[in-house]
């Protein structure tokens, strides 16, 4: 028989917030269209990421014009996050 392992844990307080250090990525900004086809997929363009929040609305105006029947959107935000530790519990 093996001899028991001993174990040490510490106790930690962690933080979750949005990563605003200089080195962080940026927030990104995508539109997907969520209009369905007459075979009921997914049409699923969307416009090229972008960090400025107002650029992928030119995307869905394109689309609509090729599209008339494609209105429904969702917008993607990708926001950094970062875990933050504060220190022992």
């Amino acid at each position: 028989m093996s001899a028991p392992t001993r174990r040490t844990f510490r106790l930690a307080n962690w933080t979750l917030r949005p990563d605003r250090d200089e080195d962080a990525p940026p927030t990104t900004y995508v539109f997907r269209c969520l209009a369905l086809g007459g075979d009921g997929a997914a049409c699923a363009a969307q416009s090229p990421p972008s960090e400025e929040p107002t650029e992928p609305q030119k995307t869905v105006f394109d689309h609509l014009r090729e599209h008339p029947e494609h209105t429904s959107f969702a917008e993607i935000i990708e926001r950094p996050w970062v875990m933050w530790l504060e220190g022992p519990a």
